[in-house]
């Protein structure tokens, strides 16, 4: 029985800023929730927010209090049912459910002393190909570190890399990533992320610009959900069109599969609804043909999530070979500053393959470092461990 929620904001300045196309920033942070039952097994998930996040997140978790923890689908779709004419995609209501989804998941996990994979049915992957995410704007705006960075991911065995573009004028971009190509070679998958900063005609005439450089995929070229114009430059642009990171369940990805809005999708497992939501979207998109490569923005919590929901990911289309990027989902590995992510928990490492092996532990498989939980927790954990029922209205 879920006995206890605790619900902490953490934050952390950063020595120095970066940024991409839509501002700079010198901090990161996170929402980390710890569940507790009555036989004091601990489950762990985090997701995204602000301060003013908590109260709404708070109210949620009270719903399951009292709950069966291995029920994670009937709670899943509790919430849901609860949520869904109070403005369910608002995102407090969808980072308390994702939230929520893998804690319970990890607790299951613990609980049959077995890991998450296990509890989705077994492993068809025991470890993940991964790429490196970093090559932001830093130094104003300077190429030297980029290239720099571009060469520390090379020496580090990274097989794939995706950089920022969006800030600047095309040509400046362009340049960037012309660069950038040339210090990495031909063996290297190298994306570009827009960060939804362009208009439809503006990102095809970019894609164009750029297609003589053997670009992997072009990430979030336009507006997010603005549909017509990410399927206007799907349709015209001779680099592959990604997209999805802030999108929340199956139902929002349902119709955009179905229009093939974009040809790569990147569910976030903080916002999508948790691992079980993932992975229910990764199947979907293997139906329509469409790849499957997740977002990671988090700690060691999420990217662990991440790991587990990817290890029952079927290949796309069924061949001799598991080929990264071809058949098989990469998961981004984010390498930007991030003090919480390096200290929270024990750090993932790369194999010569650039892959990560999926962990083998009870549940999650990591261990959340509780005095750095301490350190980078800003104000009180927030304490739920009184039920409620309440319709909620956000």
């Amino acid at each position: 029985m879920i006995e206890r929620i605790e619900i902490r904001y953490l934050e952390s300045k950063l020595q120095k800023p970066f940024g991409w196309s839509q501002r700079w920033t010198d901090l990161r942070s996170i929402i980390v929730i710890k569940i507790i039952t009555n036989d004091g097994v601990i489950g762990w998930g985090e997701t995204y927010g602000s301060p003013e996040s908590i109260d709404d997140i708070k109210s949620i978790a009270s719903m399951v209090i009292g709950s069966n923890s291995k029920d994670f689908e009937v709670i899943w779709n509790k919430l849901y049912r609860s949520l869904y004419q109070s403005h369910f995609f608002a995102k407090s209501g969808i980072y308390a459910i994702s939230a929520i989804d893998t804690a319970l998941l990890d607790i299951a996990g613990k609980k049959a002393n077995t890991s998450i994979s296990e509890i989705l049915g077994g492993r068809i992957h025991e470890s993940i190909p991964v790429y490196a995410t970093g090559l932001y704007y830093v130094d104003n705006y300077s190429l030297k570190p980029l290239l720099q960075e571009a060469t520390g991911y090379l020496e580090q065995g990274f097989t794939g890399m995706k950089m920022k573009v969006g800030a600047l004028s095309l040509k400046e971009d362009a340049k960037r990533i012309k660069e950038v190509r040339k210090i990495i070679g031909d063996d290297i998958n190298l994306m570009f992320d827009a960060n939804e900063s362009y208009d439809p005609i503006t990102a095809i005439k970019f894609s164009k610009m750029v297609s003589d450089y053997d670009l992997t995929w072009f990430e979030e070229p336009c507006a997010s959900r603005d549909d017509v114009a990410n399927k206007l430059v799907q349709e015209n642009s001779p680099i592959p069109i990604s997209g999805g990171e802030s999108l929340s369940t199956r139902w929002e990805f349902s119709e955009r599969l179905a229009k093939r809005v974009f040809d790569i999708v990147q569910p976030d497992v903080c916002n999508v609804g948790g691992i079980s939501e993932m992975r229910k979207i990764g199947l979907m998109a293997q139906s329509f043909g469409i790849k499957f490569n997740p977002h990671f923005w988090g700690t060691g919590i999420s990217f662990s999530a991440s790991l587990h929901a990817l290890s029952a990911q079927p290949i796309n289309q069924i061949g001799q070979n598991n080929i990264p990027y071809q058949n098989e989902s990469v998961l981004e590995f984010d390498q930007t500053p991030h003090p919480i992510r390096e200290n929270l928990t024990e750090r993932f490492q790369i194999n010569r393959e650039s892959r990560v092996k999926i962990p083998d532990k009870p549940g999650l498989g990591i261990e959340v470092d509780e005095d750095a939980l301490d350190n980078f927790t800003i104000g009180e954990a927030h304490i739920v461990d009184r039920a409620s029922n309440k319709q909620l209205r956000f």
